[in-house]
């Protein structure tokens, strides 16, 4: 049992190493990632709904001739660039800048008061510096911005401000906010204040393009794929190829040891360098993209997913389990433990499963699930599978007791339940005997576990007891000659076992003959070289008993007749008188 208790503990912290390891590899990075793939989908499809409603009401207001604004509802005052209230006036400065036109987008920024140093900044130049530190630093909700024409008043601001997000930089934290200001006729509206715009310099000095970005972000048009760059794109694909030529540098001398040392199973090894490769090359690859490029928030929350990683890594334990069920088969097999090489490949399986759930668990908390609703949903409709599958589930803890317990194991011969036969096959559900007429039988696991199994297949010898019965009429001397032939011709015989020597006693008065019990030992147990052995006994036996002339007792009754001299018989007769 310590053995066993070694290998489930083995297994167990070798279970709990890697998913410790998914939980490192997966976890995410909660300081400045704040928006996850789940929440990244979900702004691209309303803002797709958005541009949806809005081409409907163009239609709509063209066949009707009515002006666009009939058909929708102001939220605020009337203004051309769509700025009277805070979340629209956002929505407006998106739009224009992801059109990359920052002329538009310069309106929806405030250049009232601003320093000396500012003068000589363009305001589309600066409207397009937001841009680039806002799509790398700050994801912004617009549905969480006021749309009143007053803003939100209990936020602790000024009336005439609302707070759109904080930006930090080693110096200083930054606040984006909007600020309530006068349009030339004198109608408030909603723009970045000048206070924001005083900043942008700042912030574009620690998150906008370096020099290696500027240079390409010059040569390449300024189009954005799933959420990166023309030029981002390019240097992804540079750095993956560069990546994988260092993946090959690092991991053939292993494969060129490997296949000159002619190791075991090389070509498990073999196996693994595929997923290593790729691993390794994701993350050189990523890594320098992130040192050299910064990507956007909405691509980093892609990457931080972690989507190919998951897949590569699961991937690579499992060809790495693989190879572990190799080497301790291996063992097994020289060990001679049998049974527990037959439970490595459901645990092995068990295994993959246990990981593919675990980083698929992960992978979703990573694109922003509720891993808690999930597992609690899980769990409900485990206990339903679980119930529904209670014989099968019996069955498998059968298997592995059996395999762990031992009782009996392939081809040994065994008696259970009546049946008497050979064990062709353990199997995961149930046990197939072949019994002796030939038949073959199946019982399930669950069963043989709870059975009394009788293994004949483990006796260390074959006993036989047999009784030699000769008539009444024998003569003592004749009843000792009898004993004495038989004690002589067990005497020292082929395959007797030398804690067991063969017994020979008179030991019973039967109804019709006296008996003497013949018991001895035949080991190895090899149950033909037995029955061979026994009939050569019963030979001699006969052989003898007749040089002596000591007869065999068969069932027989005696009637004593009257004529019998030495049995009279006497018959009274009462008269009466």
């Amino acid at each position: 049992m310590s053995s066993i208790m070694r290998r489930a503990n083995f297994c167990l912290t070798l279970f709990l190493s890697i998913a410790l390891a998914l939980c490192l590899v997966f976890a995410n990075n909660a300081l400045g990632q704040p928006p996850t793939l789940k929440k990244i989908i979900e702004g691209t499809s309303k803002k797709e709904k958005k541009e949806e409603v809005k081409e409907e009401v163009k239609e709509e207001s063209k066949k009707e001739k009515t002006p666009v604004a009939a058909k929708v509802k102001l939220l605020g005052p009337e203004d051309e660039h769509n700025r009277g209230v805070p979340r629209t006036s956002v929505e407006g400065y998106l739009e224009a800048a992801e059109k990359h036109d920052y002329k538009l987008a310069a309106e929806y920024l405030d250049f009232r008061k601003l320093p000396r140093s500012m003068h000589k900044f363009k305001r589309s130049e600066l409207a397009h510096q937001l841009k680039i530190v806002l799509d790398r630093t700050l994801w912004i909700e617009p549905d969480l911005l006021s749309i009143e024409p007053e803003g939100y008043k209990d936020d602790g601001l000024p009336t005439y401000r609302d707070l759109v997000g904080q930006i930090k930089t080693p110096e200083k934290t930054v606040n984006i906010l909007l600020q309530r200001v006068p349009r030339k006729d004198g109608v408030f509206i909603w723009k970045f204040s000048n206070k924001t715009v005083a900043q942008i310099p700042h912030l574009y000095d620690y998150f906008g393009y370096g020099p290696f970005e500027e240079a390409l972000s010059r040569f390449f048009p300024d189009v954005q794929i799933f959420h990166l760059q023309l030029y981002q794109w390019i240097s992804a694909l540079f750095f993956i190829a560069l990546a994988y030529l260092v993946s090959l540098a690092l991991t053939w001398p292993a494969i060129l040891i490997i296949r000159r040392k002619e190791v075991p199973h090389r070509d498990q090894f073999e196996r693994l360098t595929t997923p290593i490769r790729l691993l390794i090359t994701l993350i050189l690859a990523q890594n320098w993209m992130e040192y050299y490029i910064s990507l956007s928030i909405a691509a980093k929350a892609i990457f931080e997913a972690k989507t190919l990683l998951s897949i590569i890594t699961v991937w690579l334990i499992i060809r790495l389990s693989g190879l572990i069920v190799v080497f301790l088969s291996d063992k097994f097999e020289k060990s001679g433990q049998k049974a527990s090489k037959v439970l490595l490949g459901p645990m092995n399986n068990v295994f993959r499963i246990l990981i593919i759930i675990t980083a698929f668990i992960l992978w979703m908390d990573n694109i922003g699930f509720d891993v808690t609703a999930l597992l609690a949903g899980l769990g409900v409709g485990g206990i339903a599978v679980a119930l529904g599958a209670q014989g099968l589930i019996k069955n498998i803890f059968g298997t592995v007791v059996i395999l762990l317990d031992k009782p009996f194991q392939v081809g040994q011969r065994i008696k259970v339940k009546g049946y008497d036969g050979f064990v062709e096959e353990i199997g995961f559900r149930s046990t197939k005997l072949r019994l002796l007429n030939g038949h073959q039988t199946t019982i399930s696991n669950d069963q043989m576990e709870k059975a009394e199994i009788e293994n004949v297949g483990r006796r260390p010898y074959i006993r036989r007891v047999t009784n030699i019965a000769i008539p009444y009429n024998t003569p003592p001397k004749k009843v000792e000659k009898a004993l004495n032939i038989i004690k002589k011709i067990l005497e020292n015989h082929e395959g007797m076992d030398s804690g067991h020597p063969p017994k020979v006693y008179f030991n019973e008065f039967n109804e019709a003959s006296l008996n003497i019990i013949m018991i001895y030992w035949y080991k190895p147990p090899k149950y033909w070289d037995f029955l061979a052995f026994s009939e050569n006994v019963n030979k001699q036996i006969m052989e003898e008993f007749e040089k002596e002339g000591i007869e065999f007792a068969l069932p027989s009754q005696t009637t004593y007749l009257a004529q019998d001299k030495t049995k009279p018989l006497h018959i009274d007769i009462n008269r009466d008188s």
